[in-house]
């Protein structure tokens, strides 16, 4: 960790014996700055603020920084502080105007107290800052490790809530399917246990239709369960997208479920199913001609069919 107990004792890196003075007038200043209130005379300290202004020119504010930092207990720097405020409130009162009072040789000629006034605000000022920087920047072992565990305990908030949402899905999601696959299987099982006694066409109608529901209430499940836990199961972000865009598979799956369901029912039409005597005495005439006429309509429908979702798919989506 740095240290950051900067000690005024310690000597200076410069050579030059002007700054030394300079150094060591600073440090005198600091000192009258940190005496007892009751002992502190603000005229006598802008006085000797004013004389070293009148001949050092400025103010070694790396000096000042380093007293703030060495002081050893918060209430000397209380006393700095209050100190200070009272030379403030000196320079600015009735009371320096009588003790400093000054008339100009000349009509141009500036007052010299005003530097040493705008020297006392600019040290008020260093020394707050000064302080402002000691408390950032002086932090213990024990300030780090509760900064870092306040850190890591909103982390692991965050994270066991995100862990506890996807456990929630995988249980929904596992469960839902379960139910529906086991209960899909059991009503198909039913179906087929009476297959001797349905001709196939009817059996293949029914089989379809029992597909087409399951799928789309697995679907409907996954649908609302990502809703529930604020997952994406879209196939595209963009918000103009249409229905087809957003879930291609599910309409390609219904196409193929429908097409088939529409081929059997045909199937099963042309048996003779739904005649009348006429119309069947008409119909077996040309058997195959009226086969062949209706399977083209069928597969033209579904033809037709996919070639809508096709273009609905690749539509060019609006900025």
């Amino acid at each position: 960790m740095i240290d950051w107990n900067k000690r005024t004792g310690r000597k200076s890196n410069s050579t030059s014996d002007y700054i030394r003075e300079m150094e060591s007038a600073v440090d005198d200043l600091c000192e009258r700055l940190s005496k007892d209130s009751k002992d502190f005379n603000s005229k006598l300290f802008f006085d000797a603020l004013h004389e070293y202004i009148s001949k050092d020119d400025r103010l070694l504010y790396t000096n000042i920084t380093n007293y703030i930092f060495s002081l050893e207990k918060e209430e000397i720097f209380g006393i700095m502080q209050t100190n200070l405020d009272n030379v403030i409130n000196y320079i600015y009162g009735e009371k320096f105007n009588s003790d400093h009072e000054w008339k100009p040789e000349y009509r141009h000629q500036r007052n010299p107290y005003d530097r040493t006034k705008r020297t006392v605000l600019k040290m008020w000022d260093h020394m707050n800052l000064a302080k402002r920087q000691y408390s950032l920047f002086k932090m213990k072992d024990d300030d780090y490790a509760k900064i870092v565990d306040e850190k890591m305990e909103e982390a692991g908030h965050e994270l066991s809530k995100e862990m506890n949402g996807q456990l929630i899905s995988l249980v929904s999601i596992f469960t839902a399917l379960s139910f529906l696959l086991f209960g899909g299987i059991s009503s198909l099982d039913n179906i087929f246990l009476g297959a001797k006694d349905i001709p196939v066409t009817k059996l293949m109608i029914v089989g379809i239709i029992w597909c087409f529901c399951i799928m789309n209430l697995v679907f409907v499940f996954m649908f609302f369960i990502a809703k529930m836990t604020r997952s994406n199961i879209k196939s595209t972000q963009d918000v103009n997208a249409n229905l087809v865009q957003k879930y291609p598979l599910i309409w390609w799956c219904n196409l193929v479920i429908v097409s088939i369901l529409l081929l059997s029912c045909w199937a099963y039409y042309i048996k003779n199913e739904g005649f009348s005597v006429e119309a069947y005495n008409c119909l077996s005439q040309h058997p195959t001609l009226y086969f062949i006429a209706g399977t083209v309509l069928i597969v033209g429908l579904v033809v037709g069919c996919a070639v809508k979702i096709y273009k609905l798919s690749k539509i060019e989506l609006k900025d």
